[in-house]
């Protein structure tokens, strides 16, 4: 018992140690519609993960840091990220984003009708809003931004709008004239006839050159995982590896500067179009899945593409200037995040046991992979099943883990909170956060429709999630920690008393939410009249 005692103390000595000395350089990974279940990593999925896909990378940054299995996201792509930016809901005064492009997405022939005429949303972030990047800034720390662009206005600078000093945001698409002939292709370099190899940002030109015999020996060799890396000499750059490429520069410059860094990096992988590099997808044409959820062998070569990515990332922070010697490593005073930004898109991935997919908000469509490593700091291959975490909830995080102050709340006020004490094993769950929240007030084909939805974590740590439909006034609800993949609405049939005590303390709790938020719902098509908020106490 004493030596334990005295390893416990050891350990929370350098613990204090290392917060209170230098700050951590930050890397803030985020995948682009990965799925819970898309890892083969055993500790983010509550041992769902694929027996398909490989992931080694990811998996051992697992191994090394802590996991959450109740990790949430918006249900697409422009609303994660703009939810990321601000620390807010949508319903942020700097947010107001709910869905990619807009909330009239009821395509005809997909939904009989629209009873509701939707909120009109905003695409972009306000200018006025005090981002992540900019919070960051006041406590020293150099940004950068390594990705996909999306909820920032075309055209606007990034080191102006969001406060990043480093800027290589850009879409997928390569709008380039080969030959003569206008293209415009997604994710492999182009060989533009006045600019030479391309990507839709010059800033990845010096990456943007075919795979030739010096990278595949020095960057892809060193990551084969059954495939032959060989066989792409000669042939375009993967958008992918390309990003790998300037993250990598990235930190050896950064390391040889000695300021802090906070480095955004969210890949474009594995959203559709699925076009992975053809030498891992040969691989898994060759790979018979055991996984009667998993088979695509170009879904799982693009995983692996992103994982071999994230591992050379993490590889740099070992070892910055790639000579073999690690002595000039910043991987221990380094905290790396892994997310996704939704759930997996239900065709090139199969999200079971969640329910559904992407653009929905039941739990295929919301929940995520979610890894923190910091060596020393956080506990190694640990997994909390307890804390849900929201995108809102890294904007507050991060600032605590580099000693930045969040803004004044009256002119950017922030709706996550910090878990940075249960990544620095002071506690187990945050007790005044027990409620997530999502808001839809418009239509998303046949996916999304007017809803508000709560997650709460019981006083016995059991999970649940209440729906309310605008349209119907319909409720479900469901025991998460119980029923999984939300099959049986606990409200159907009769109800005992105290399942619908809980429904009620959710749906005021929902309720006050949206009335705080001053949350939109839309007006009736047929009246004109403004769509109400959830009756109070359900009505009852």
């Amino acid at each position: 018992m004493k030596k334990l005692y005295f390893l416990s103390l050891i350990l929370i000595m350098c613990i204090t140690t290392k917060m209170m000395g230098q700050q951590p350089n930050i890397i803030f990974i985020m995948a682009d519609d990965l799925g819970w279940t898309d890892l083969s990593s055993s500790n983010t999925g509550m041992g769902n993960g694929s027996k398909y896909y490989e992931t080694p990378h990811i998996d051992k940054m697992a191994k090394q840091g802590m996991s959450f299995v109740y990790a949430y996201t918006q249900q697409n792509c422009q609303p994660t990220r703009a939810a990321l930016h601000t620390g807010q809901y949508a319903t942020g005064a700097q947010n107001g984003v709910y869905n990619v492009g807009s909330l009239q997405r009821a395509s005809k022939g997909l939904r009989s009708s629209t009873a509701i005429i939707p909120h009109n949303q905003t695409n972009y972030l306000s200018e006025h809003c005090i981002s992540m990047f900019e919070t960051v800034k006041t406590a020293g720390y150099h940004t950068a931004f390594f990705g996909k662009l999306h909820a920032i206005k075309t055209g606007m600078h990034a080191d102006t709008y969001l406060g990043v000093d480093h800027n290589l945001a850009l879409r997928k698409e390569t709008k380039a004239t080969v030959n003569g002939v206008k293209v415009n292709n997604e994710f492999f370099a182009q060989n533009d006839d006045a600019k030479g190899w391309m990507f839709s940002h010059e800033g990845l030109e010096p990456y943007a050159q075919p795979y030739d015999a010096d990278y595949i020996k020095n960057v892809l060799e060193p990551l084969k995982n059954g495939n032959d890396p060989w066989e792409l000499e000669g042939t375009p750059k993967h958008l992918t590896d390309a990003l790998g490429d300037a993250v990598v520069d990235y930190i050896k410059d950064r390391t040889q500067k000695g300021k802090p860094f906070f480095a955004y990096v969210p890949f474009h992988a594995v959203h559709v179009s699925i076009l992975p590099r053809p030498d891992l997808e040969k691989k898994y044409k060759a790979k018979k899945s055991i996984d009667p959820r998993h088979n695509r062998a170009d879904y799982a070569a693009f995983i692996e593409l992103l994982d071999q990515n994230v591992g050379r990332i993490l590889n740099a922070l070992d070892d910055p200037n790639g000579d073999g010697d690690t002595a000039d490593g910043i991987a221990d005073n380094t905290l790396v995040v892994f997310y996704s930004d939704n759930g997996g898109f239900m065709g090139p991935t199969d999200n079971t046991p969640l329910r559904l997919r992407k653009g929905t908000y039941y739990e295929g469509g919301v929940r995520v992979p979610l890894i923190f490593r910091y060596p020393d700091v956080i506990a190694p291959n640990s997994i909390n099943t307890s804390q849900e975490v929201h995108t809102v909830d890294f904007y507050p995080t991060l600032a605590e883990m580099a000693g930045a102050s969040l803004p004044d709340p009256s002119v950017h006020a922030v709706d996550g909170k910090s878990v940075a004490s249960i990544l620095k094993g002071e506690s187990e769950v945050i007790e005044d956060k027990k409620e997530l929240y999502w808001h839809f007030p418009g239509y998303m084909d046949v996916r999304n429709w007017p809803q508000s939805v709560m997650h709460y974590r019981h006083s016995d740590n059991q999970h649940y999630k209440l729906f309310y439909n605008y349209e119907n006034g319909a409720y479900e609800l469901y025991n998460l920690s119980e029923d999984i993949g939300e099959s049986s609405n606990l409200l159907e049939g009769n109800p005992t008393q105290p399942t619908l005590d809980l429904a009620i303390k959710m749906n005021n709790k929902l309720r006050d939410w949206l009335i705080k938020s001053k949350a939109p719902t839309g007006t009736w098509r047929a009246s004109g009249k403004t769509v109400a908020y959830p009756p109070l106490n359900m009505g009852k």
